[in-house]
């Protein structure tokens, strides 16, 4: 809970030859520091960090005396003891020069009593040398015992030494006088009688009752008197009887602990028995072997050991080089032999931090050090070496606000405080107010920032502390340190939105979201109180525990946060002794004196009428006083007992349905030096019933205590209940050091469980951890905490030349977590507990790292029972694996366990699960496919080839069924690298994704080179830039010459795998070829049911060579059987909408010129953004239009990257798309005879009795229904007004999604370069593009292209035009435009068809358009459409073989029926 941050300071001393640092100790209020030389004494104040004053001994006194070694306070710090080589006892007298100051700091306090004020001021002091002592033996240690000094001498004698020089020999204490034995009760007694035997090492043990010694020979033991007078006769020894080689002590008072440094590089910690007297080992402190390995040898001997000043941490340094430092039972929190020493050669060979003493400052918020001098070779010819003096370093460092403070909110959250800082980790937050919120006191309101998901709206999962990792750092005002350095307490409310603080008097308090400080506005009173026993939050007030300088009494106050911070707005109550702890549970303050008494408040918040009109009013807590109790008898000292805390927790568990409204204070829990003991109400009393508890507050009488556990550090008890997960919301967690963490569990019966009454209600569960806990997320099964970090720097500024070039690190603090559930899950399991941990399991399934946890737990217990030395009479493997397999992450856990695993222990778990094929197969059967890929790695490694090879195959058949693309590309890759005979063959480099052939680049819009080339893999976006293309040429050859040379150039362009879709080399393999047929079996799969977007995506994945393989399927699987379920399907798949034919007035309508100008625009547009060339098919396009309908539609017809939808709203889409069919039920049109309304030819007619929306009304007609088809010159009947129904239904149309279209322009493409004409004349109606169908018909005219295809073609205009009358509207337009290109298709047919019949004379119709005929600008010419035709095929195909004057004969016969029947849906 200790963490070092920033830079260590460098100190600087006038540099002498000579002068080695020596040693540094501090007073007992930490506020001066004396740094021994071997030849000086430095006298340096605390804050701001200066030399005060220094001594120094001539040469001649350090010849006759000796050099300085080591040196003690007086308790009133007026003198100063200083030991020497040379035996002698050197007294140095310190005064105070008046009442001026050496140093005082200017600061102006913007208060009421705004005055300029000397801040810290430092004394000037003066010091002399008051006189001189010779032991005779020499001195070996010296301790500070009252008011004397206890000094070792050679000669095994215990002087006690008066600060004025004088030895009282009375009191002196020979060692062959003290008798020693293993306790103070039956143990057998013995004295040193060996001659020479002394004491090397002494420590004063004031608490504890006596000195902790270390002998010449390296024993250690405790003296111990029954009087405090320590008289020598009565003087008795124990003996620390694990330590035989110790090096230094280091007492803890606070936990009655003694630790003893080794020179094995090792620490034990010993604590009093206080029934016997003996010394039992508490922990050891060792590194361990994974970690540093062989570290405790190669650092030597432990050379220091400081306890904080709080006693919450040790720290410890090695003869080698090194600090460590470690919590108060054991748990490491930093350790230098592993850190990173940046760009110091000298800091690989010597450890930079040499420590030869040590002291902790004010708080613990610095470590003073001073280090070995280093030998530096400055002349490698010579080999002379230098001798540095040391250096005077003070590191710094932040600590957990539970060491001084341990109230039930600083639990809640990870909050630390430094010396002039908070640091706290409260989420990613919003806080939100305003004003009157804060002028009432009400609470800020927490938020989430939006998070969007598939899933639905924004929905709030675990807490926001387990991913966050940036620390809120506080910065304390320089008005309030200036005159209060340093924070002594802290403390956040259970929102996190509030902090306190208390320094050296007075208190500070700063609201996260309006981010200020309140201080106190008279200053006289922040100066009149000193708060010494915690501060804590009750809602909006803060809790004090402070001493009235003023009035010289203890108080305790109330401080409403809304209101300014004052006395006069304080609930002030008197309490008869020093308080030393605060707490509060729900609305009772628990609070703990010197005379061991607990004494119970009752809060009650009360609002204050204001006294005046011009005051407002306030809220005060009233404090009733609930009852008292002794724990005399239990805390062998006040400053012993760590912590307390009431809490609704029982050692009998409650039923699970108790409402939390009924769960009051049941139990006190008290932390006793490491000892937890639970003190639980006594309900055996009559007169304390739940009837009563309404009335007035009530006294709680308490039962005996009762030990929980032992060692313990920090403590977390959950205040608030859930149903879901009450066994983690019920639950005791103790933060227990070296041996991590314990959990006192309640186990809920069950009906099962009640015959069974001698089964325990609560369990104690201990289990490891990695990091040091400092908050416990209940619901979220998790631990959060802080570790330290090192970071180098090749220092540039001149600042940090001096602490690179000394190999010191720059220390970082950041915040960890680990889940600790799976350690449950497994002590309940090895317990045979299994039907509580199913309990817990299942009430955090809903946890996202729930199956982590599982995979955690079957890790660690493979990797425990796999690698035993001994077999294992009950494993515990079996039940984990059971009761993995009540959860449906079962086959993910088992295979991502064994994929992290060793293969040597696979036979050991797979005996247990199962054979991995069998789970192969279920993973088949349950379509977790993903899981399935996983386990090919295992069967790979366990299994032939062949067997690998089948389960592959067999995982790519049901891959490509369903659509996982990303998979079949990792599966065929995986086929690939398997070789026949050597399974574990690395795998062969397959084609590279951002192949130009595979993928071209669009070259047709001038921002084609920022896009993606390929629209069906947004993923490989960021890969695929500026991409060659097989559309070298964005111009479309109109001659099909060019165009045979432009299909050449693709075809080469096409990458010639070795073992292509059909063929195979002579180098290549049956497997190769296996392969590539399962991929051409499923493109052909694709293909036949008319999934292009799957075969899109097939092929972009699979690196598929999509353009080769059609031109060899264009005549079998390529062609299209049925053009209009193929049409919807295209719909459907790509989320295109339907047209819908738009609702217009025919008075609306822009001019006949102007609209065919316009549309003219539109093609150009089209054709600007297709790629296509200006002229085609005659058609003359005006490159610099930029306006029209593709172009102000808001799409971009380029290769966007955008992703593609997910499945759910795709399915949306597809019901939205379904949706805009006319009749997608299904319903038969009938024809039925209607009668003219009005006269032809009437201006006043409008479109509004036309078709508007998907569905057609039975009052609604068509268009050509009503009197507009009756005569040929009627106003639909020229392309003009054609031409302005397809402007107005393209300005219309709700377009599909951007990435969509841009699928569908690249498919259009590479079934146009493959000669699939039939697809793509499909797409470029879907796209509503005339250019595209203008360059597919161009295509089929100028190619050598199959007759049959061009027929299909011509029979699927027909179609669509049917059905477009029937059922669609909204295409009906669109393809009356397309009636020339239909006469085109029409025209070669019939041309092909004579010539083939020699008898026949040829048809006088042109089998392509000259550019004497072509239409241009715009004079486009759009002639009537075919009308509704009947739907005989039989008749269609009859139609498509006639001449062109049969074919106008039979349209002006269907026209004529046209205007006696109306299309209806029935």
């Amino acid at each position: 809970m200790y963490f070092p941050v920033g830079w260590p300071k460098l100190l600087s001393l006038p540099s002498e030859e000579e002068d080695v640092l020596q040693f540094v100790v501090a007073n007992r209020d930490k506020t001066l520091f004396a740094v021994l030389t071997s030849q000086a004494v430095y006298v340096w104040f605390c804050k701001p960090c200066v030399h005060v004053v220094s001594y120094r001994r001539s040469d001649d006194s350090v010849i006759v005396l000796g050099k300085n070694q080591v040196a003690e306070w007086k308790p009133d710090s007026t003198a100063l003891a200083v030991t020497t080589s040379g035996g002698h006892l050197l007294f140095y007298k310190i005064d105070h020069e008046g009442s001026g100051s050496l140093y005082a700091q200017k600061h102006h306090r913007h208060r009421q009593d705004s005055i300029e004020v000397d801040n810290h001021l430092v004394p000037a002091m003066k010091i002399s040398i008051a006189g001189t002592l010779q032991i005779h033996g020499g001195i070996k240690s010296m301790v500070c015992f009252k008011d004397e000094l206890m000094v070792s001498s050679g000669h095994g004698i215990l002087m006690r030494v008066r600060w004025d020089g004088v030895v009282n020999d009375k009191m002196s204490i020979s060692i062959n006088t003290i008798r020693f034995s293993i306790d103070l009760q039956q143990s057998r007694q013995t004295q040193l009688d060996q001659p020479g035997v002394y004491f090397n090492q002494i420590e004063y043990c004031p608490l504890l009752g006596g000195f902790a010694v270390i002998l010449g020979d390296g024993r250690a033991g405790f003296l111990t008197a029954p009087s405090a007078r320590f008289e020598p006769q009565s003087v008795h020894g124990v003996w620390a009887q694990e330590v035989t080689n110790g090096s230094c002590i280091a007492a803890n008072h606070k936990y009655r602990l003694i630790a003893y440094g080794c020179k094995n590089g090792q620490g034990i910690v010993y604590t009093v028995d206080e029934i016997t007297g003996s010394l039992l080992v508490s922990h050891r402190l060792a590194l361990s072997n994974t970690d540093y390995p062989d570290a405790c040898n190669a650092a030597g001997a432990v050379t220091t050991l400081k306890w904080t000043p709080d006693g919450c941490a040790l720290a410890m340094s090695w003869q080698n080089g090194g600090l460590a430092l470690w919590s108060v039972f054991g748990a490491k929190l930093l350790c230098t032999l592993g850190g990173d020493y940046g760009f110091s050669q000298d800091a690989f060979r010597d450890n930079p931090l040499q420590i030869k003493a040590m002291e902790w400052g004010m708080e613990g918020y610095h470590l003073w050090i001073t280090t070995t001098p280093k030998k530096s070779e400055k002349n490698s010819s010579d080999l002379r070496s230098l001798e540095s003096s040391g250096d005077l370093l003070q590191l710094q460092f932040v600590k957990s606000a539970l060491t001084v403070n341990p109230c039930r909110c600083n639990h809640e959250h990870l909050f630390l405080q430094g010396e002039d800082r908070l640091y706290i980790n409260t989420g990613d937050t919003i806080l939100k107010t305003n004003t009157e919120q804060i002028a009432s006191g009400g609470s800020p309101v927490r938020e989430m920032p939006p998070v969007l998901n598939s899933a639905g709206p924004t929905t709030q999962g675990p807490s926001l502390l387990i991913g966050n990792k940036q620390w809120q750092i506080i910065q304390l005002p320089l008005g309030y340190l200036s005159t209060n350095w340093p924070i002594k307490y802290a403390a956040v409310d259970r929102a996190g939105h509030c902090v306190a603080v208390a320094g050296k008097t007075g208190l500070a308090h700063y609201a996260l979201f309006t981010r200020r400080w309140k201080l106190f506005g008279n200053e006289t009173q922040e100066q009149d109180m000193v708060v010494n026993g915690g501060l804590c939050w009750w809602r909006d007030f803060i809790i004090v525990a402070c001493y009235n300088l003023n009035e010289s009494r203890d108080e305790i106050r109330l401080y409403p946060r809304v209101s300014n911070l004052d006395n006069a707005f304080a609930t002030i109550t008197k309490v008869p002794y020093q308080v030393l702890l605060v707490n509060v549970f729900r609305d009772i303050l628990i609070v703990f004196c010197a005379d061991y008494h607990v004494t119970m408040y009752n809060i009650e918040r009360r609002d204050t009428k204001p006294k005046s009109t011009l005051d407002d009013a306030y809220p005060t807590g009233v404090l009733t006083r609930i009852q008292d109790l002794s724990l005399a008898n239990f805390v062998p000292h006040p400053s012993s007992l760590i912590s307390l805390t009431l809490t609704s927790l029982r050692s009998e568990t409650a039923s699970s349905k108790m409402p939390s409204s009924s769960r009051e204070a049941e139990s006190l829990i008290v932390n006793v030096a490491g000892r937890l003991l639970m003190l639980q109400r006594d309900r055996s009393k009559p007169q304390y019933k739940e009837k009563d508890r309404k009335k007035a507050p009530q006294e709680l009488p308490f039962l005996a205590p009762v030990v929980l556990a032992s060692s313990v550090e920090n403590m977390w008890a959950p205040v608030g209940y859930s149903k879901e997960k009450p066994h983690l919301m019920e639950a005791l967690w103790l933060g227990c050091g070296a041996v991590g963490m314990k959990v006192w569990l309640p186990l809920f019966p069950t009906k099962e469980d009640k015959p069974h009454s001698f089964l325990a209600k609560r369990i104690m569960l201990p289990f490891k951890l990695q990091i040091y806990p400092l908050a416990v997320l209940f619901a979220d099964a998790v631990v959060l905490g802080a570790a330290n970090d090192v970071l180098t720097f090749d220092p540039m500024s001149p600042g940090l030349v001096l602490s690179c070039q000394q190999g010191l690190p720059y220390c970082v603090m950041e915040r960890t977590t680990q889940i600790y559930l799976h350690h449950i899950l497994r002590q309940l399991l090895r317990r045979n507990l299994g039907f509580h941990a199913l309990d817990i399991a299942r009430s955090c399934t809903s946890l996202p790292y729930f199956s982590h946890v599982l995979e955690l737990m079957l890790h660690e217990v493979l990797e425990a029972e796999a690698t035993a030395s001994e077999p294992i009479p009950d494993a515990l493997l079996p039940r984990v694996v059971a009761f993995i397999h009540e959860f449906p992450q079962f086959l993910q856990t088992v295979v991502h366990c064994a994929r992290k695993t060793e293969i040597a222990l696979w036979p050991y778990l797979f005996a247990t699960v199962g054979n991995p094929r069998d789970l192969f197969e279920e993973c088949i059967q349950s379509e977790a496919f993903e899981t399935a890929a996983s386990y090919l790695i295992i069967l790979q490694n366990l299994e032939n080839p062949k067997v690998s090879r089948h389960h592959a195959t067999q995982l790519l058949d049901c891959t490509l069924d369903h659509g996982k693309w990303e998979l079949c590309k990792d599966l065929v890759r995986f086929l690939r690298a398997i070789g026949p005979n050597d399974p574990e063959s690395s795998p062969r480099p397959t084609a590279p994704i951002n192949s130009p052939a595979i993928f071209p680049h669009s070259a047709t819009t001038p921002k084609a080179e920022s896009m993606t080339a390929f629209p069906f893999s947004p993923a490989l976006a960021a890969t695929q830039r500026n991409r060659s293309s097989s559309y070298t040429n964005p111009n479309f050859p109109p001659t099909s010459a060019n165009d045979k040379q432009r299909s050449s150039s693709a075809h080469q362009q096409i990458p010639d795998r070795k073992s292509s879709v059909h063929r195979k080399d002579s180098g290549g393999s049956a497997d190769e070829f296996f392969l590539d047929t399962i991929l051409t079996r499923h493109a052909r799969k694709l293909l036949s049911i008319g999934k292009l977007k799957d075969l899109g995506l097939f092929a972009a994945h699979l690196e598929f060579p999509l353009i080769g393989w059609l031109r060899k399927e264009r005549l079998r699987v390529a062609k299209v059987e049925d053009p209009v379920e193929s049409l919807k399907k295209l719909h459907n798949d790509f989320l295109w909408p339907l047209p819908a034919f738009p609702l217009v007035s025919v008075s609306h309508l822009p001019p006949p010129k102007y609209v065919g100008r316009l549309y003219s625009q539109s093609s150009s547009g089209s054709a600007s953004q297709t790629g296509l060339d200006n002229n085609v098919n005659g058609v003359s396009i005006d490159d610099e239009v930029d306006s029209g309908i593709l172009a102000t539609s808001g799409s971009n017809h380029g290769y966007i990257s955008s992703p593609i939808p997910s499945s759910k709203s795709r399915q949306q889409a597809t019901t939205q798309t379904e949706d805009l069919l006319c009749d997608g039920k299904t319903e038969d049109a009938v024809l039925k005879p209607i009668t003219p309304i009005k006269a032809m030819g009437t201006d006043e007619v409008s479109l509004s009795t036309c078709t508007t929306t998907e569905m057609t009304s039975e009052n609604s007609s068509t268009l050509g229904e009503n009197e507009y088809g009756l005569l040929d010159d009627s106003p639909w009947s020229s392309s003009q007004q054609l031409a302005e129904l397809e402007l107005l239904s393209q300005e219309l149309v709700h377009k599909g999604p951007p990435q969509s279209e841009a699928e569908l322009r690249y498919l259009q493409k590479i079934f146009s370069e493959a000669t699939c004409l039939e697809w793509s004349l499909l797409l470029a109606v879907v796209l509503r593009d005339p250019v595209a169908v203008t360059s597919v018909v161009n295509t089929a005219s100028m190619t050598e292209c199959p007759l049959e295809m061009i027929g299909r073609m011509r029979e699927a205009l027909s179609f669509l035009e049917l059905w477009a009358d029937t059922e669609c509207p909204g295409y009906r337009p669109f393809l009356y435009s397309l009636k020339d290109q239909a006469q085109v298709l029409t025209a070669i047919v019939n041309s092909e068809s004579t010539v083939k019949t020699p008898s026949k004379t040829p048809p006088d119709t042109p089998t392509s358009p000259t550019p004497e005929a072509s239409f241009t600008g715009s004079e486009l010419s759009f002639h009537g459409s075919h009308g509704n035709r009947t739907d005989d095929e039989n008749e269609v195909r009859t139609l498509d073989g006639n001449s062109e004057s049969e074919i106008s004969d039979v349209e002006n016969e269907i026209g004529n029926d046209e205007n006696g029947y109306q299309c209806r849906v029935s």
